[in-house]
């Protein structure tokens, strides 16, 4: 009886129930089960969500559809939940803050707050697809724009604009991947992926792909995130990615899925101990006979970091964040002191990568992250506001420069491994002849 006076005096979300619920086009009116989907009892009501009549437990609803107990109870929660996330945007957006918070995680994107993210993270359950299908979109502008502009140095006007746009482009993605990452619907990703499932195990590499810590950490939180659904697709590129950095991005995103999904772990660690044996494609070959100490050692110690303790795990990530601070024992307790050392390391734009103290690093703070929430990599406002600083070409070249000392290093190892004919394939998997590639 609540539950039927509930849904009588909520005429909306009796609306969202019927507009979410699977039912056939074009029917007039729909049996709404409160108990059991057979002997009911019953709500008739319109698909325009008018009552019609009760029906009693015992009596049937006819050839009439049914909304399922148990689906009306997840859609009302779901209906509850983007209520009080709209209550919450509200209060932090203000009436007209919600096109200005959006447009601050595009434009000044290096620059957004706990409360911002929070607030925009509020229309997660409207638009968690929206989030996601952008963050993809994204993506793959980056993939074309990193590579180019490592190769350049300019300091021309222009120049500095696309270093801008990039160094934007950059932030935003990271804010795209967990706001698409936290919703619910899942299968909205193997839906927008559908025509191209090896992109399932490249979601994090746009991110992870810089070196770069921070976007390394949201990368593969957002890959975790998503959970199981993505585990297959990084299990199977284990063996055939072609490049030392694409098999990181893998380690990353499978040691992170594994510390959020307990379930996952003995699955992911047999596949990590057989890798580095494990290759079924050529290039994947050639990345063991170059690499494979290192493919063995960060196989090996991603599969150890899977069974660290959670309090050796946040200890790492604390003692990184007190070399922020001279040693001061008086200060130890301030609560400013604590929510920097616990969210600098996470915000660091240091190298992430390319040595393996730098790598060892990035992989605990995954470790550390992958289970909390994804305020986490925010400060608060005004601690935000407070150490922003204004953005300068150097900033991009921060960011740009781990992978192009990465692939200048892998250019001469090859080189000197290989003889190599100029009109021969580029070891480097690109498909181009090596004279246009790493032999230019």
């Amino acid at each position: 009886m609540d539950l039927a006076l509930e849904l009588y005096r909520d005429p909306e979300l009796l609306r969202a129930v019927l507009d979410a619920a699977t039912l056939p086009e074009r029917v007039e009116r729909v049996a709404i089960s409160l108990d059991d989907p057979v002997q009911g009892p019953f709500l008739v009501v319109t698909r325009n969500g008018h009552f019609v009549t009760c029906l009693g437990r015992g009596m049937r609803a006819g050839d009439l559809p049914i909304v399922k107990r148990g689906e009306l109870d997840t859609i009302s929660r779901q209906v509850t939940r983007l209520r009080e996330k709209m209550v919450l945007a509200k209060q932090l957006g203000g009436e007209r803050g919600h096109a200005r918070l959006l447009r601050r995680l595009l434009v000044a994107s290096d620059s957004v707050s706990r409360e911002e993210f929070l607030a925009v993270a509020a229309w997660e359950p409207l638009l968690g697809p929206v989030f996601l299908d952008l963050y993809l979109a994204m993506g793959r502008e980056l993939s074309l724009q990193g590579p180019m502009l490592r190769t350049r140095r300019s300091r021309r006007a222009q120049d500095e604009e696309v270093l801008h746009a990039y160094w934007n482009l950059l932030h935003a993605a990271g804010h795209m991947a967990l706001l698409g990452a936290i919703t619910a619907d899942r299968e909205q990703y193997v839906s927008l992926t559908h025509q191209h499932r090896g992109a399932r195990a490249a979601f994090s590499y746009p991110l992870t792909g810089t070196g770069v810590v921070t976007f390394i950490l949201k990368g593969a939180w957002a890959a975790a995130r998503l959970g199981r659904l993505m585990l297959p697709d990084y299990k199977q590129a284990l063996a055939e990615d072609v490049s030392f950095f694409e098999l990181l991005d893998t380690l990353f995103a499978l040691l992170a899925i594994g510390i959020r999904a307990k379930g996952t772990r003995a699955e992911i660690s047999k596949a990590l101990r057989a890798a580095p044996g494990t290759a079924r494609t050529p290039q994947a070959k050639r990345l063991r006979d170059a690499m494979g100490r290192e493919v063995q050692l960060c196989c090996e110690i991603t599969a150890q970091l899977l069974e660290a303790p959670a309090e050796e795990l946040e200890a790492t990530l604390r003692r990184v964040g007190e070399r922020y601070f001279e040693p001061d024992a008086t200060n130890a307790d301030d609560p400013i002191r604590e929510e920097l050392v616990r969210t600098l390391p996470l915000m660091s734009w240091a190298d992430g990568i390319t040595d393996g103290k730098k790598l060892l690093l990035s992989l605990h703070l995954i470790a550390a992250t992958a289970r909390r929430t994804p305020e986490q990599f925010y400060l608060p406002g005004e601690l935000a506001e407070a150490l922003h600083e204004p953005w300068t070409p150097a900033k991009t070249w921060m960011v740009l420069d781990p992978l192009l000392k990465a692939d200048q290093a892998g250019r001469r190892r090859d080189a000197s491994t290989a003889s190599i004919g100029r009109q021969h394939p580029c070891p480097c998997g690109s498909g181009r002849k090596w004279k246009r590639c790493c032999g230019k």
